[in-house]
């Protein structure tokens, strides 16, 4: 459980910083240009459940983000700034179905 802010792409070329997932990852910084890439090399699909914070502007609840990353592939993922918290600083909570050999790098251009 920890939380990761975007690593930035420069012109030079950006090594990736590879994280492991965890229960109660979180991102911070959300918004344009924000991407962030899952990487499952387990044996199973897995899903990440992005539980958005707030109502919508006629107050129904907004809706969770779900991604299905297949076993032995990735998913790249747009990170929207209305996917932050704003109770949480603005983070953006990540739910993991599973974390066995799944990881993920987060950046922002």
């Amino acid at each position: 459980m920890a939380d990761y802010a975007p690593d930035a792409v420069v012109h030079s070329g950006t090594a990736p910083n590879v994280r492991s997932a965890a229960s109660g990852d979180k991102l911070l910084d959300p918004g344009d240009h924000r991407i962030l890439r899952i990487n499952n090399g387990g044996g199973s699909s897995v899903t990440l459940t992005i539980n958005v914070a707030g109502t919508t502007n006629y107050g129904v609840n907004k809706p969770a983000k779900t991604v299905a990353i297949p076993n032995g592939t990735s998913r790249y993922v747009l990170v929207l700034a209305e996917y932050g918290d704003p109770t949480d600083a603005g983070k953006v909570p990540l739910s993991w179905s599973a974390t066995t050999s799944v990881t993920f790098e987060y950046f922002r251009s």
